[in-house]
């Protein structure tokens, strides 16, 4: 597994239209996902684009690298921390790359807690909101808890 790079960068997009400049975490800090050595470029959907009626995001190929965009509704519709979360699960299908949603997670919860983004108590938040007994997140922190974790670099721009 390759490291996830994370530019910071000063520009907020919670209330924004259109193209998405960066993400913005519940602390305020505001991020670009680097995969591969460039920017994955972020966008939001159209409002009532059929696409993303029961999507929140969705990380795709985009020439000859890749894209993600939000559902802003659906995103501001989710506690901070499942919206912080799904950045890095998003990231992390440009950063491997994969198409599959448990290496996805699994990758998104290994590179937010290299980031320090995640601790016990985030992630006892986490398990509550997706239910604790559910096999599908307690696959995703099996695999999060084995390996090596990367080592994200965090560079504050400005």
């Amino acid at each position: 597994m390759k490291p996830i790079a994370l530019l910071l960068v000063a520009i907020p997009w919670a209330a924004c239209t259109g193209p998405a400049a960066a993400f913005t975490f519940v602390d305020g800090t505001t991020v670009q996902c680097i995969a591969r050595g460039q920017v994955v470029e972020e966008k939001f959907a159209p409002a009532g684009d059929p696409a993303f009626y029961n999507r929140t995001a969705l990380a795709a190929r985009a020439g000859d690298g890749w894209q993600i965009t939000w559902n802003q509704e659906r995103l501001l519709g989710l506690p901070p921390e499942i919206r912080d979360f799904l950045f890095f699960h998003e990231c992390a299908h440009a950063r491997i790359p994969t198409e599959n949603e448990l290496e996805a997670n699994c990758a998104g919860l290994k590179d937010m807690r290299a980031a320090g983004r995640a601790g016990v108590a985030f992630e006892a938040r986490l398990r509550g909101y997706f239910q604790k007994d559910n096999a599908y997140w307690n696959d995703t922190f099996k695999c999060a808890n084995e390996g090596a974790p990367p080592a994200p670099p965090l560079r504050p721009v400005g």
